[in-house]
């Protein structure tokens, strides 16, 4: 199991030179699915493209970060990928209410499975001081996820 805060700002590597390709700067999601489906990348150069890679694309992954076998393996990102922590469509900073309505809190990090992408669960604030008393975990099922316009609803297990 990973989150985005264990990833984030991990290096990604190409096998066949050993180059550096960028950092991880972000998570795409695909809530429909219930999956994370790759990284952000970002090489640190503003003038090119941004790179998405997914995460089956993913050779090796080491102390030192990611690898990937060929330069090839990274894709451009396009509109329809929606981003964890940053853009329009952002994850972290939701709303998530049980299916009565009831808030439960709001999105902080997500849990998932770096083999499949499967969103596992979301770590949950409820605020400043609730969060003195621990760290929350909502886990989720692939069915129980409805993503609404302004929140997410989601069965509480």
């Amino acid at each position: 199991m990973r989150t985005f805060n264990k990833v984030k700002g991990a290096s990604v590597f190409c096998g066949e030179t050993n180059r550096k390709l960028g950092n991880i700067t972000d998570l795409m999601y695909d809530l429909t699915a219930n999956l994370i489906t790759g990284y952000w990348l970002d090489n640190g150069q503003w003038w090119t493209k941004k790179h998405a890679l997914a995460l089956s694309l993913v050779n090796e992954e080491t102390k030192k970060g990611f690898y990937v076998n060929t330069t090839d393996s990274l894709l451009p990102v396009t509109e329809k990928n929606k981003r964890f922590f940053h853009g329009n469509d952002r994850l972290m900073g939701q709303v998530i209410k049980k299916e009565d309505g009831d808030m439960v809190g709001i999105i902080e990090d997500v849990y998932f499975l770096p083999s499949t992408g499967k969103i596992i669960g979301y770590q949950v604030t409820e605020g400043l001081f609730e969060d003195f008393k621990g760290i929350k975990v909502i886990r989720t099922n692939h069915s129980t996820v409805h993503n609404e316009k302004d929140c997410l609803s989601i069965i509480v297990q």
